[in-house]
Parts: C-alpha cells; structure tokens; sequence
C-alpha cells in the first residue's frame, strides 16, 4: 500500500501552516510552496478537500492565505489522510463490498489491517509533529559558511 502525493503532501502543508501561521496572519499559499516545494496550484487541489473537512480556514485578500481551523492538537494524521484520500482500506471491497464477503475468510485480514492503520493515523496528532519538527531543527548543528 502506498499513500498518494496528494495524502503525503496535505499532511506537510498543514505542518507548514502549523509552523507558520501567526493569531494575526494567515500563511500565503506563495510561501508554503516556497517551503515545501509544491506548486500553487496543487497547493489549492490540495487545500480544497481540506477546508471541506474543516480543517483548514482561507483568508482573501492582499494578506490572505490559510490558517489552521483547530488547534494542532485537535488534528491527527488520520484527519489529514481521510480528507485528502478518502478513508483508509487496503482493499476496496471493504468500503464497496464484495459478493463474496459472505464466504471470505480472508477479508477480516484486510479489516483488521485497516483498522490498525485507522488507529495509528489516530494517535498522532499535528501538535506532535509540530514539536517533533521544532525538536529535529533545535538538534541541527549550526553552519558557518565563510
């Protein structure tokens, strides 16, 4: 199973605004490109599901851009990959349903594995990865370049 861009990519733009954004100023779309070298354009097919979900807010105007629309520590992984991939099943019979679901044996497999998954999206939180981000940049020795 592999995450698409568009799941990989909406979890780095709301750290990126998580990182950025000030109580008075939201994070220009133009500066999140810039630091996490996306396009504007997919930047805003990304932000669309997002602000659908209620997790981004956008603000018009000269000085627009986004902001997060909760705490950090109100948004999880899960949140962000739901909103910008759907819900997570490795396989798609679970969200279908299959005509076989009545004599599969395997298919409580691919629930249990989902489920997991589910949890371990749930459990981690933008805050932490907000921290875990402020801690890695803390640790990065200093570069002198004469």
């Amino acid at each position: 199973m592999k995450l698409s861009t568009k799941g990989r990519y909406a979890t780095r733009i709301l750290l990126c605004i998580s990182r950025l954004q000030r109580v008075d100023q939201p994070v220009p779309k133009k500066r999140i490109s810039e630091q996490e070298g996306i396009s504007t354009d997919y930047i805003e097919q990304i932000i669309v599901p997002l602000k659908n979900a209620g997790l981004v807010n956008s603000v018009r105007g000269l000085r627009g851009g986004f902001r997060l629309a909760k705490e950090s520590a109100d948004i999880t992984v899960y949140d962000i990959l739901s909103a910008s991939e759907g819900d997570i099943n490795l396989v798609s019979c679970l969200a279908e349903g299959c005509s076989r679901s009545d004599s599969c044996v395997v298919q409580r497999v691919w629930q249990g594995a989902s489920n997991e998954l589910r949890d371990y999206f749930s459990k981690i939180t933008l805050k932490e990865l907000h921290d875990d981000y402020n801690k890695r940049v803390a640790d990065q020795p200093i570069m002198f370049n004469i």
